[in-house]
Parts: structure tokens; C-alpha cells; sequence
């Protein structure tokens, strides 16, 4: 179970980091760093909380950087 959660840190990490590459917010960038050092975290204490709380912070920052306009026709 410990790989399980390494391997889905690594995925959380190397998606944040894909994140910051794009176009970004500031909201994004708080969002996809903490989800960052939370990875690493995660990556070496092998517990899901930290795996848990990293992705809900990122999510979360992914869903307020959405331009409300867009989705208006």
C-alpha cells in the first residue's frame, strides 16, 4: 500500500508542476505549490493524509482560477 501512495504523490507532484508551466494565477500557484510540498511530504511519510489534503488544494485552486465568462455563449 506504501508504493500505491508514493506513486500517486509522484502523479500529484508531477501534475502541479504541469500546472505552474501554464498560463497561471496567483490562486493556481498557491494552490499547485502546496500541493507541491504536500507531494514530498507524502512522498517520505507514506501516509494518505497529506496525499489527501494536496490534492483538495489543488482541485480546489484549479477550480477557482476558471474564467466564469468562458462557459457563457
Amino acid at each position: 500500500m506504501h508504493y500505491v501512495i508514493q506513486i500517486l504523490a509522484a502523479i500529484m507532484i508531477g501534475t502541479s508542476i504541469g500546472a505552474l508551466l501554464g498560463r497561471r494565477t496567483s490562486t493556481l500557484m498557491a494552490g499547485a505549490s502546496l500541493a507541491i510540498v504536500l507531494g514530498i511530504v507524502t512522498l517520505f511519510t507514506t501516509s494518505w493524509i497529506p496525499l489527501a489534503l494536496g490534492a483538495i488544494a489543488f482541485l480546489v485552486a484549479q477550480i477557482l482560477q476558471r474564467d466564469p465568462q468562458s462557459s457563457r455563449s
